[in-house]
């Protein structure tokens, strides 16, 4: 009879909720990440929740790749969320489509602007604001084993650290103790892919991606930009510190395995490390001949043109960037708050205060934008995937970043005339 009586009362609290629920405004948030980063985005949405009585916001989620597919899926039929969480890589795209809604007027009598890290080429478009800056992620970190130096007796990284301190202690750190040819240490890993190393790689060799207009591509073109991917294939083939590409495969994130010294990676990499079972820490990436140069790669919330909630929809994106939202995802390390008034929030855990140096990078221009373009993902992709043959082993590098210049200027060549009609 109890049983049957809980079992009844649970029942009457679901449908109480459920009727709390549709009597209000509902609107669909939908994002990418993983486990970690939907468990933080779930915490905003039910804190914009509770302080709701007229809005009630669904949060949906997919894998990173599944996010895109789905979403493009859901604007071809006319369905997309409310409120959809955009990467520059897409905004473009997106925005010259009609994709988006046009929030100028709504931004501009909401939103101080001059307390943000606001970076315009993520959020406007052809004179008008289309999204809403909500975070930043820092590009080029250097993540170090603590345990691994300690073990060996090699200093930690530092701001002293240039191209040749780092060589130097990779070599020391690459251990092969059963002397097979294969090392059980590697003494730093350079992620391949744009903002993990590739491009802080390249801007610290005082070389470019894309020329000053972003239509042509400078990886070959630009002799500073070839110094940087020189130093990179080096890594791995003379000074034999770093693995190839073909080792890597199915290796998502060698760092956590806990048999690298070091690797440049990003911040958003820090949810998961926390809970890493060796000791770690940051620095800022090595400098290079032209200095030190990181990315600041940032995202966006979007509210899609054809919602028919749009007022709600910016309602969320206001708590969302505004104080509170922006403070539960900074104490949870989700990401690095836009909001300077929350922004130290983030930083406030003993293996990751270093990063508050690195950050001040920022404020003295070393942190640089993605140079998004329209079909920014394609080009990205080939170039990646053109030089990745060097990396592998299986061409000069030279080769490869002429050949991934010619392919990539073919791409924004068409994206622009596309563009431009």
């Amino acid at each position: 009879m109890r049983k049957f009586l809980f079992i009844s009362l649970i029942s009457l609290i679901l449908l109480s909720l459920s009727a709390l629920g549709q009597s209000k405004i509902q609107i669909t948030y939908m994002r990418w990440g993983d486990i970690r980063e939907i468990e933080v985005e779930r915490k905003i949405v039910d804190a914009f929740n509770q302080s709701q009585n007229k809005i009630f916001v669904n949060l949906e989620s997919a894998a990173w790749g599944a996010y895109w597919q789905q979403l493009q899926n859901r604007i071809a039929a006319g369905n997309a969320p409310d409120v959809m969480l955009i990467s520059g890589a897409y905004f473009i795209d997106l925005a010259s489509k009609g994709v988006f809604k046009d929030i100028t007027d709504w931004a501009k009598k909401d939103i101080n602007f001059k307390n943000y890290y606001y970076n315009p080429e993520l959020c406007e478009w052809d004179g008008k604001i289309y999204a809403m800056i909500r975070d930043i992620t820092l590009g080029g970190i250097m993540f170090y084993n603590k345990d691994i130096f300690d073990k060996y007796k090699i200093k930690y990284p530092d701001w002293s650290w240039d191209w040749n301190k780092w060589i130097e202690a990779a070599q020391k750190l690459t251990i092969d103790e059963n002397k097979d040819g294969t090392p059980e240490i590697w003494g730093t890993y350079v992620p391949t892919w744009g903002e993990g190393g590739l491009y802080p790689i390249i801007w610290s060799a005082g070389g470019t991606v894309l020329s000053k207009d972003k239509k042509s591509c400078t990886i070959y073109s630009n002799p500073k930009s070839l110094e940087g991917l020189k130093f990179m294939y080096e890594l791995r083939y003379k000074y034999k510190v770093c693995p190839s590409e073909s080792f890597m495969q199915g290796l998502s994130d060698p760092f956590m395995t806990g048999n690298f010294a070091t690797t440049l990676g990003i911040s958003s990499f820090i949810v998961s490390y926390r809970k890493l079972p060796f000791r770690w820490g940051i620095a800022p990436i090595p400098s290079g001949p032209a200095g030190r140069f990181m990315s600041a790669n940032q995202l966006s919330l979007a509210i899609y043109s054809k919602s028919k909630y749009p007022e709600a929809a910016w309602e969320f994106i206001k708590f969302a960037t505004g104080p509170k939202g922006q403070e539960i995802m900074g104490k949870e390390h989700q990401a690095i708050p836009a909001l300077k008034l929350k922004t130290r929030v983030y930083f406030d855990d003993p293996n990751i205060k270093s990063a508050l140096t690195i950050f001040s990078l920022y404020e003295k221009g070393q942190l640089k934008s993605l140079e998004f373009t329209p079909s920014w993902l394609e080009w990205n992709n080939m170039l990646e995937t053109t030089l990745g043959y060097a990396w592998q082993g299986k061409v000069d590098i030279e080769k490869a970043a002429k050949t991934a210049e010619d392919r990539v200027n073919k791409i924004l060549q068409e994206a622009w005339k596309k563009l431009e009609k």
